[in-house]
């Protein structure tokens, strides 16, 4: 399992996340996705359970398909952007590692 943030680690701020979107955070020990969708920002490890590879492009920006999952670069896996559940493709049975976050003023900060 990838290391999570400690509580109070601001991942980003609110405003540098379009609506709906996903992007890229990184932190001293390891790299989240954040995924924005209206007020809601949930977050995952950056990392696919089928081939442990990075969710996110390059340059950090996250494939979110309509708005409400999450798409591997690679492979194609597909993640429910609420729960991070496997809804298709070569990491079915799989989860991603759910990081807890709240929104603290303009911060959004982990848990």
């Amino acid at each position: 399992m990838r290391p999570k943030p400690p509580p109070g680690t601001v991942l980003a701020r609110l405003d540098d996340l379009p609506d709906p979107s996903a992007r890229a955070s990184t932190w001293e020990g390891g790299a989240v996705v954040l995924v924005r969708r209206g007020a809601s920002v949930s977050a995952f490890t950056n990392l696919c359970p089928h081939a442990g590879l990075p969710l996110c492009l390059p340059d950090g920006r996250g494939l979110l398909h309509e708005g409400e999952t999450l798409v591997c670069p690679v492979h194609g896996a597909s993640f429910d952007a609420d729960t991070g559940d496997c809804t298709g493709g070569p990491a079915a049975g799989g989860r991603l590692t759910a990081i807890a976050v709240e929104i603290v003023g303009p911060d959004i900060r982990a848990v």
